[in-house]
């Protein structure tokens, strides 16, 4: 006798054995104009970089592959916040509220909202998220770098999710 198990009721594994995605899951990271009242993009004053307590991005991802995304599996996770001035990672040392937990390396990571939906469909972008760094020390950081991971659904799940459905 063959069980067949729709992808959506399989447990998700831990946030480290989430394959990472990127190459084919983009993350889109810009400037979050509308926070505050200076404005979370304004990192620029007369015409050089300065520092700021709290940098405010909005943050999205593109599927670039042919294959859905599980929904609930996708998240993002901030792999790298380099200072300027000696290049060093600080990612650990700085605080981002908002985050939705950290991975065993200790790496903060946002679930990526979809809405409504069940995945990520081919060529289709997640609802966008705020990503805020606290900055105390006023460290010149350059953007973070962000690494996606979830689950790609294969077409045998997805045709397999079909046929549970008809039942």
């Amino acid at each position: 006798m063959l069980l067949f198990v729709p992808a959506s009721l399989l447990a998700l594994p831990s946030i480290d054995e989430l394959p990472d995605l990127t190459g084919g899951v983009i993350p889109i990271l810009s400037y979050d104009t509308g926070a505050g009242e200076t404005g979370g993009g304004q990192l620029f004053s007369g015409g050089h970089l300065s520092s700021r307590g709290h940098v405010y991005y909005l943050v999205r991802v593109k599927n670039q592959s042919g294959d859905p995304i599980q929904a609930d599996s996708l998240i993002v996770v901030v792999q790298k916040i380099q200072e300027m001035a000696r290049l060093r990672d600080v990612t650990k040392a700085l605080d981002l509220p908002g985050a939705d937990g950290e991975t065993e390396e200790g790496y903060p990571y946002f679930h990526v909202p979809i809405g409504d939906q069940p995945n990520l469909e081919p060529y289709g972008e997640s609802q966008p998220f705020r990503l805020e760094i606290e900055n105390p020390n006023l460290l010149r950081l350059y953007p973070p770098v962000l690494r996606v991971r979830g689950i790609r659904l294969t077409p045998t799940q997805l045709y397999q999710d079909t046929l549970n459905t008809r039942e």
